[in-house]
């Protein structure tokens, strides 16, 4: 699924899904809202499995966030070109790219962060 005019395939993980609707929910104290938002943002995005193989992957990284470990993993399991992430220090040792989400719109502007 492309986004805007860059022809950009974005990945969310589905375990992220979960914890935004829950937020949102928790926040909003509306579950019609909460799915109406979820709806609209899974519009423009792709959904990142995260399946028994990307939790045996996120345990065998042995990081001290598990969550980041997750997120890590289920990239891997798509093959994205970049880990997007304003916490850069918690993805130590990776073979995936990881930049902040200002870096990445320098990537795909061409512009200055």
């Amino acid at each position: 699924m492309g986004l805007s005019k860059g022809n950009i395939e974005v990945f969310i993980s589905a375990s992220t899904i979960t914890d935004l609707y829950y937020i949102i929910q928790r926040e909003l104290k509306c579950k019609t809202t909460a799915l109406t938002l979820i709806k609209n943002l899974i519009k423009n995005i792709d959904i990142a499995a995260v399946t028994g193989s990307e939790i045996r992957r996120a345990i065998a990284l042995d990081w001290g966030d598990f969550e980041d470990a997750v997120q890590y993993a289920a990239g891997e399991g798509v093959a994205v070109d970049y880990i997007v992430t304003r916490n850069i220090s918690d993805f130590t040792s990776v073979d995936l790219p990881v930049v902040t989400p200002e870096d990445l719109l320098s990537i795909v502007t061409g512009a200055k962060a």
